[in-house]
């Protein structure tokens, strides 16, 4: 894979600043991610695909990604640690999360065991707040654009990364901007996507929790809510059919709480879903006591 107009097009073992590319780790319609190192240090290198040079609302995206990354500072975050241009290419270094992305691993794994699943969502949850209390929407928020680490105690740590669709509402460095009528599109991905995001209305801070509420089923039942067919039947579900509770299709017994709760988070009219991310998380931090019971008297 080569990107540049130059004589030396960029590729594995190429350098980008002072990293040199070792492999491709992601590819998507925006560009290509690289594994990179620098004096041992590894760091994630996303260039623009070149496509895309002439795409100004790419270009804006790309770089709306890139403040994203600057912004915020959070450990269920990754960041975005240089920026800058190669041979007229765009590109980002981030930090290299180690790991393997949520849609993986439950491909992999299977459900996690439901205190698990409430502590990646939690984890989740904090740094979505951490994006929504800078004003900034996610706009893309999936079980494969959240990377699961493995640490070194056992536990899991959760990441949110790629933030190509992120809607930046204001930046310190500029002043204030919201998208404009050309980026109200609909765009994301169909298993996430919220009522009324599908109807044409943007992504929000609540379409973002929405997203948040499917990957919470997903981790409970092993599949989004609507899954199955074409994306034209996925998004009519979305709009048109009631969700079956999750308790419904789990392999395991859970408490009727966290049934209210992933349904008050998928509800289609944004006004009854939970308001904010850390409302969202103190619901789920309700439920824990419960679970640690049912492990204590089962």
């Amino acid at each position: 894979m080569k990107f540049g107009k130059g004589t030396r097009p960029i590729e594995i073992g190429s350098f980008v600043g002072s990293y040199e590319l070792l492999d491709v780790i992601g590819k998507g319609g925006m560009g290509v991610v690289f594994d990179a190192e620098c004096e041992g240090r590894h760091v994630a290198v996303k260039l623009l695909s070149e496509q895309r040079l002439a795409d100004e609302r790419a270009l804006r995206r790309f770089r709306d990604e890139a403040l994203v990354g600057r912004i915020i500072s959070h450990p269920n975050v990754t960041a975005t640690l240089e920026e800058g241009t190669v041979d007229g290419v765009p590109f980002l270094v981030m930090e290299r999360v180690c790991g393997e992305t949520l849609g993986v691993r439950i491909q992999r794994e299977g459900c996690p065991s439901l205190s698990r699943t409430i502590t990646l969502v939690q984890q989740i949850l904090a740094g979505l707040g951490a994006m929504h209390a800078a004003g900034i929407v996610h706009g893309d928020v999936k079980s494969d654009n959240v990377l699961v680490e493995r640490l070194d105690d056992g536990s899991d740590r959760a990441r949110l990364i790629d933030f190509g669709l992120a809607h930046v509402q204001f930046s310190p460095a500029d002043d204030v901007r919201r998208p404009g009528p050309d980026e109200e599109l609909v765009s994301g991905t169909p298993e996430y996507m919220a009522p009324e995001v599908i109807r044409g209305e943007g992504s929000s801070m609540a379409s973002d929790l929405y997203a948040v509420g499917v990957i919470l089923y997903e981790l409970l039942t092993g599949s989004t809510p609507f899954a199955g067919g074409v994306p034209a039947e996925i998004v009519r579900r979305h709009l048109d059919d009631e969700v079956v509770p999750p308790s419904l299709r789990a392999e395991v017994e859970m408490p009727a709480m966290l049934d209210r709760i992933a349904l008050r988070a998928i509800a289609k009219d944004p006004a009854k879903r939970f308001a904010t991310a850390d409302a969202f998380a103190a619901a789920l931090a309700v439920v824990e006591p419960l679970l640690l019971h049912d492990e204590c008297t089962g």
